[in-house]
């Protein structure tokens, strides 16, 4: 059992040293900006966006260049965009999902997370979407201000997605895609999914096997990506949090929501990157 453990450790410092070698994180990289404080105010004022139409109804929608929250993400991105174009590692089995990346070109990939207020058929609220724009890494966030705008958020959702060729999510093939697809239903929509998808979570089992803990987005994003949250809005709390804005008009709790969703979209993408650089 003693030597177990000396061998996963000694796995676990190969895998950060390999997202070291990825980020060069002792070269003066900036984790992304903290949580903000909470407060309280309007929402335009705690996530600065803009009220849209789809479908004869309104969201609300806050689309940044990932630099906003993040200031290294144009070099990140542009790593991730090189990890793209770089051959794909030989005998990485493990990775066969990823291979589809590097045969799509950049523009046409989507990261995909959702909010939502629970589990079947309850509804979602925030539809994060990330996806590259030229040398820009866009976050684009697509949010229900109470319960009737949803159906506007799927609207939009559905459009946006016909332009990317590959999907990628985390958990998104038994959690974020079938959640959309019966949401889509219910409101009488139509869904085309895009014509590929990739889940990130049987890839980061199939690599790390047992090297991990577990392999929650989170704990992948402290061993792999090198951070850990500060102040973080629990995934349980979500759903309250957000039926609190609706009877409030509060947005200090929901923004933190707002920055955890960009949190998850970043790591994806931050862990494509650490996978494709694997060596063995």
């Amino acid at each position: 059992m003693a030597r177990f453990h000396v061998d996963l450790k000694r796995e676990l410092e190969d895998l950060k040293r390999r997202a070291d070698s990825v980020y060069r994180t002792g070269a003066g990289a900036r984790a992304p900006e903290p949580r903000p404080v909470r407060r309280s105010g309007l929402l335009a004022e705690l996530v600065p966006g803009e009220q849209c139409e789809a479908g004869g109804g309104r969201f609300y929608r806050a689309r940044v260049d990932a630099e906003t929250i993040w200031g290294d993400a144009r070099r990140f991105h542009g790593e991730y965009l090189e990890a793209l174009r770089s051959p794909f590692p030989p005998g990485a089995e493990a990775l066969a999902g990823l291979k589809a990346l590097q045969e799509t070109a950049p523009e046409e990939i989507c990261y995909l997370d959702l909010e939502t207020t629970g589990l079947a058929m309850a509804p979602l609220f925030l539809v994060g979407l990330m996806y590259s724009s030229g040398d820009d890494l866009v976050i684009d966030q697509l949010f229900a201000r109470d319960y009737t705008e949803e159906r506007a958020v799927l609207v939009h959702t559905a459009e946006t997605l016909r332009r990317f060729g590959v999907l990628v999510t985390f958990n998104g093939a038994r959690f974020d895609v079938p959640f959309l697809e019966d949401r889509m239903i219910y409101s009488g929509l139509e869904f085309a999914p895009t014509p590929g998808h990739l889940d990130l979570l049987p890839v980061a089992r199939r690599v790390l096997k047992k090297r991990t803990p577990n392999h929650k987005l989170q704990t992948l994003e402290r061993f792999l990506c090198n951070r850990k949250r500060v102040d973080d809005v629990p995934g349980c709390e979500i759903p309250g949090v957000y039926h609190e804005y609706v009877r409030t008009r509060d947005a200090g709790r929901i923004a933190g929501v707002f920055h955890h969703n960009r949190l998850d979209l970043l790591t994806m993408l931050q862990l494509v990157t650490v996978f494709l650089a694997r060596s063995d």
